[in-house]
């Protein structure tokens, strides 16, 4: 049942696309993000008190939400299975972004290909958290492959690895650390404290699913150039020059499997950040490359529904 749950949400997410609107469980994890961080952040800055304060928001917020659900599910399966079934399989649909990270990235690609470099610009800000005023069509390109990378990850692989290990339960508590670290895990003034346990906290959540993601990544190039080979090389020779213990993996994958070379400088909010090169520049970054990524994307998730799904079947039938 559990492998059908998440073959379920997946195929939902596949059709369907996420679901948008003020119901969505993200949006109610961000709004009780956004009233706890009000009522914990120190009024008067003190770094000891923030930094303690930063991982009672974690404890409460992963912790909270996840016993919450445990026992809503538990009696739900027990009273309500039918409910219980339908509310899983929602979860799983809404804790995926499959559809929606392809859908991305092919308006990016749609419109580097019309000319609109502007319009790629902004439709690229959906996508990642550096500016995008000013980017160059190559770096537009650039950016666009490593964000579907490092999201495959974030929005694929892991809720999947989650959910078939603990169901809905585990995709919520993938989603809620997630959120957390995107609303309050930065590096910035107000956030180096109060988000550090946010931030430490994910990256113990996203160890396992980003190397998982190399494979997944390396299996799709099978049917994409046949790079497997040299996506699973570049992905343990360059990983770890990453400032991010996670997100090097997906992207030296991606570049090794598309023979192109990512990382370089970028800008967030006007700051200069220069990241280590991945891979080898075999090939052009071109709006082609973009297709190709969406292409890696979409047959790795195809591959990591597959596995997970027989992991959640002998773990939980």
């Amino acid at each position: 049942m559990g492998a059908l749950l998440l073959i379920a949400g997946f195929l939902l997410d596949t059709f369907l696309g996420d679901p948008q609107g003020k119901w969505h469980p993200v949006v109610w994890i961000g709004w009780l993000i956004a009233k706890l961080e009000q009522l914990l952040f120190p009024k008067k800055r003190n770094f000891k008190r923030e930094f303690l304060l930063g991982f009672v928001l974690t404890g409460v917020l992963v912790g909270g939400l996840g016993a919450a659900y445990f026992f809503l599910g538990r009696f739900l399966r027990l009273r309500f299975p039918v409910a219980f079934l339908f509310l899983e399989v929602y979860l799983i649909f809404s804790f995926l972004a499959l559809a929606t990270l392809l859908r991305r990235g092919k308006e990016v690609g749609e419109a580097l290909k019309r000319g609109d470099l502007p319009g790629a610009r902004r439709l690229l800000k959906h996508l990642v958290g550096r500016d995008t005023e000013h980017l160059s069509e190559w770096e537009v390109i650039r950016g666009c492959v490593e964000s579907l990378a490092e999201n495959f990850n974030d929005g694929v692989v892991a809720p999947l690895f989650y959910m078939a290990l603990f169901g809905a339960l585990g995709g919520l508590v993938y989603k809620t650390t997630n959120t957390l670290d995107s609303m309050v895990g930065h590096k910035d003034f107000r956030y180096f404290f109060f988000g550090f346990a946010s931030a430490r906290w994910d990256d113990i959540l996203n160890f396992i699913p980003a190397r998982l993601s190399v494979f997944f990544i390396a299996l799709g190039a099978l049917f994409v150039g046949g790079r497997a080979r040299q996506a699973l090389a570049c992905a343990f020779r360059d990983a770890r020059r990453h400032q991010s213990p996670n997100a090097g993996w997906p992207e030296a994958a991606m570049a090794g499997a598309l023979g192109v070379r990512l990382g370089g400088v970028n800008y967030y909010e006007g700051k200069r950040e220069e990241l280590p090169f991945l891979g080898d520049p075999w090939f052009d970054l071109t709006v082609d490359t973009v297709d190709q990524a969406i292409v890696l994307v979409r047959l790795g998730g195809m591959w990591a529904l597959f596995f997970l799904s027989l992991l959640a079947f002998f773990l939980r039938g």
